[in-house]
């Protein structure tokens, strides 16, 4: 066997419970439909509301797009996704700033 140094390895449950789930922006959209159905979604006059925190995610990611105006609670959110959510008509909600 070989050493593996003084601090050893990450198990990648250490570092999923640490930095949290993400999300795509993709993933997401392709999901709004469903959370409205099953009740985990709510219209807001022509916004749609998601808490991302209640599905078990931390992070929105900008991977893809998104053509509808949704107003997302998160804890983290990239830059990209920001930008895409704006366009759409819609907005993001950082978990540090609803404090």
């Amino acid at each position: 066997m070989r050493y593996a140094g003084k601090k050893g390895f990450t198990s990648v449950s250490q570092k999923m419970k640490r930095e949290g789930r993400a999300l795509n922006l993709s993933q997401l959209s392709n999901m709004i439909d469903k959370l409205i159905s099953e009740k985990k979604a709510e219209l807001d006059g022509q916004k749609i509301v998601i808490d991302l925190k209640q599905l078990g995610f931390t992070k929105l990611i900008g991977g893809g797009t998104i053509s509808r105006p949704i107003r997302v609670t998160v804890d983290r959110c990239s830059e990209g996704a920001l930008e895409k959510i704006k366009e759409a008509g819609g907005e993001a909600i950082l978990r540090t700033q609803a404090k």
